[in-house]
């Protein structure tokens, strides 16, 4: 510590140092020693602390006593260096996150020192993140996204459904005081995968009781990149306000009635008539990255692939032959690490993309699936994790290749955002393909 002191004077930056030598909106004193300085102790302490926990523990102890802003910047990292299941861990975190005001110092303890939990046991890290979001201590909701931002942002995690689901309800409910956290975590989510964020914010705002969600998001949304800002500008204009609750009317396309409000699984019978309705304003697509994968017996030149070809030019309708891990394989090379998706996907072929979906969520902007038969190995027997993106499945009553129930019963498991449609119709699903509105579904 007196080595520690030393140095952090000799190095001190004369030119803002100042009589009362306190950091700017804290209450640390501090050294003013260069940021750089501060990096080049924690690159030389960083092998030494992993390979000593013990002692980096107490040393931390030692330099978050001492007070000032540098010391505590670093008792923060070594937190970071410390292995996630050390007991003492979480409670000097907790402990120390409510003592400091710091806005740097709180950013290091929820960002530095919990660099190995998010990476060895993110179970165990998104756990801590749900008791920070608790329901009844929105005092500590800022910790738990300053967090998360971290392990959003990193390109080698890329499960996000989880996240989503923990941090829907704060978006629904955040208060004022949240609005510039509210705005870093939408925008580190949109960056990570902006389907995913973009249908989970239309979730909130189309199905949210709280008028302030609204609000807020008007508030923050001038910050949203300009294409997150056009997906959801719609919802958020003002609505008339009403003393007399309304029902929301059931909306009618084809042969299908869809709820207007997407509920977690949507199932719509076919049977009723079907009514006009305004044709919705069409977006521009890009048909480079909508794919069609065909049937087991199929080929590029079915019925199906052909219409989809002409309907949208520059869509990708390969060929694929051989077993389901031989088609998998060659599957690969085409999505590559592209984002952004839409994958068609028929009977076999709907076996492909669901299954290309669970392992490779954000990739995917949108599955729509057409009789899949994923009853089929390895998805039937597969531990089904649910990823959020946005998926319909169209399905026949009369198919006698794939069951009906099995097939719903296993999407229900796999996909958290599900339209079910179900028609009177084959396997084939001929019918069913040519009344369907193919502009609306690929939107």
């Amino acid at each position: 510590m007196k080595h520690l002191s030393e140095m952090l004077e000799f190095y001190v930056n004369h030119t803002l140092r100042t009589v009362e030598n306190v950091a700017p909106g804290s209450n640390l004193k501090t050294y003013r020693t260069p940021p750089a300085v501060i990096t080049q102790i924690e690159n030389e302490v960083r092998s030494v602390a992993e390979a000593n926990p013990e002692f980096a523990l107490e040393l931390a102890d030692k330099l978050w006593d001492d007070g000032a802003l540098e010391t505590r910047l670093l008792a923060a990292f070594l937190l970071g260096r410390i292995p996630p299941l050390e007991e003492r861990l979480l409670p000097r975190l907790t402990a120390w996150s409510q003592q400091v005001r710091d806005p740097s110092v709180r950013s290091a303890l929820l960002s530095s020192s919990l660099t190995r939990m998010r990476k060895e046991t993110p179970a165990e890290f998104l756990s801590l993140v749900r008791e920070y979001l608790h329901p009844a201590r929105m005092n500590t909701w800022s910790n738990g996204i300053q967090a998360l931002l971290p392990m959003i942002a990193d390109s080698s995690y890329d499960n996000l459904p989880p996240i989503l689901d923990i941090v829907e309800p704060i978006i629904e409910k955040a208060p004022a005081a949240l609005q510039n956290e509210l705005t870093d975590l939408i925008i580190t989510l949109y960056r990570a995968s902006a389907s995913e964020t973009i249908f989970m914010l239309k979730h909130v705002l189309s199905n949210t009781d709280n008028p302030m969600t609204a609000v807020t998001m008007r508030r923050i949304v001038t910050s949203f990149p300009p294409a997150l800002q056009r997906e959801i500008y719609d919802l958020l204009r003002p609505r008339p306000s009403s003393a007399i609750p309304v029902e929301p009317e059931e909306e009618v396309i084809d042969d299908f009635i869809e709820e207007p409000a997407l509920p977690r699984t949507v199932e719509i019978p076919a049977e009723i008539k079907p009514r006009k309705k305004r044709a919705p304003r069409k977006p521009k697509m890009d048909n480079s990255r909508i794919i069609y994968l065909h049937g087991l017996e199929s080929t590029s030149q079915s019925g199906k692939a052909r219409q989809f070809a002409e309907k949208f030019p520059g869509m990708l309708t390969p060929d694929f032959a051989g077993s389901f891990e031989e088609r998998m394989k060659q599957l690969k090379p085409i999505l590559g690490r592209k984002k952004n998706w839409t994958i068609i996907g028929s009977s076999f072929g709907g076996l492909m993309g669901a299954t290309f979906t669970l392992d490779h969520p954000t990739q995917v902007r949108k599955l729509i699936l057409l009789a899949p038969a994923l009853m089929l190995e390895p998805f039937a027997s597969r531990l089904l994790t649910p990823v959020s993106v946005p998926t319909i499945i169209v399905h026949g009553t009369e198919d006698d290749v794939v069951p009906l129930e099995p097939v719903r019963e296993l999407a229900k498991q796999a996909f958290t955002y599900l339209t079910y449609y179900v028609v009177e119709d084959g396997h084939r699903l001929q019918k069913a393909f040519t009344d369907l509105s193919w502009e609306d579904l690929l939107a």
